[in-house]
């Protein structure tokens, strides 16, 4: 009986896909992403802001150390949700980031693929959501095909994926990383909260703006030329 309500507890795919994609839909959740963003630590999210912005204006050019260091956050992080069920033991998501760091380099196309899925998930969802306001519950199908898409796309053009993905996940973290910061100072962090809630679309548009900037600046060479396509599947 109680392996029977145990399995009750436990969410399907289908639960946990639409819980991932609404995380990931910029457009949905304001007061969600306020909230998320407040428990950050100063240290956390000056970190969070200084990886977006390697990210934004160097993506092409680090992205082999960028995916690295983005594997460590993301192992770090599913890690923290495993261990909330397992007693909150800190080793375990260290120990998962340092895994998942440490695969992602000889794995490199792949793991471009898995990040290169992710932000065409947020890009797919936040647009399913900006098109359809009155379907915005179904932004998990749009954050399905964004992802599928992105992720097939960058095997068969690297570059300008790897671009793409960089800069869109680099804007969202550098945006947020820096509501984050803004929202330690007392003196603004209530104009931050009423703005965000009042004026929804203002945090899209920032990631966009920044995301569109980061695009440009390494589309002509600034995040690193077209010579430096070499050897990638190395």
């Amino acid at each position: 009986m109680s392996a029977i309500l145990l399995a009750a507890d436990v969410p399907s795919f289908a639960q946990t896909w639409e819980e991932l994609i609404a995380s990931l839909d910029l457009a949905r959740r304001p007061e969600a992403i306020l909230q998320m963003l407040s428990t950050v630590p100063v240290i956390g999210a000056a970190i969070v802001t200084a990886v977006g912005a390697a990210c934004v204006m160097q993506g092409y050019r680090w992205h082999k150390a960028i995916v690295v260091v983005l594997s460590l956050m993301l192992g770090f992080g599913v890690g923290r949700l495993v261990s909330a069920e397992v007693g909150k033991s800190m080793v375990v998501a260290v120990a998962l980031g340092i895994l998942l760091a440490a695969i992602a380099s000889p794995l490199l196309r792949y793991t471009v693929a898995l990040f290169a899925g992710i932000a065409g998930a947020g890009i797919g969802a936040t647009l399913w959501t900006f098109l359809n306001p009155d379907q915005a519950s179904l932004a998990w199908a749009g954050g399905g095909m964004g992802f599928i898409a992105l992720a097939l796309l960058s095997f068969m053009f690297f570059r300008v994926v790897v671009i793409v993905f960089t800069s869109v996940g680099g804007g969202a973290m550098f945006i947020m990383g820096s509501v984050a910061l803004l929202l330690h100072v007392p003196s603004v962090s209530s104009v931050v909260r009423e703005q965000m809630l009042i004026h929804p679309g203002v945090f899209p548009l920032l990631v966009l703006t920044a995301a569109v900037v980061g695009f440009v600046y390494q589309q002509r060479g600034g995040g690193g030329s077209q010579v430096a396509v070499e050897h990638d599947d190395e």
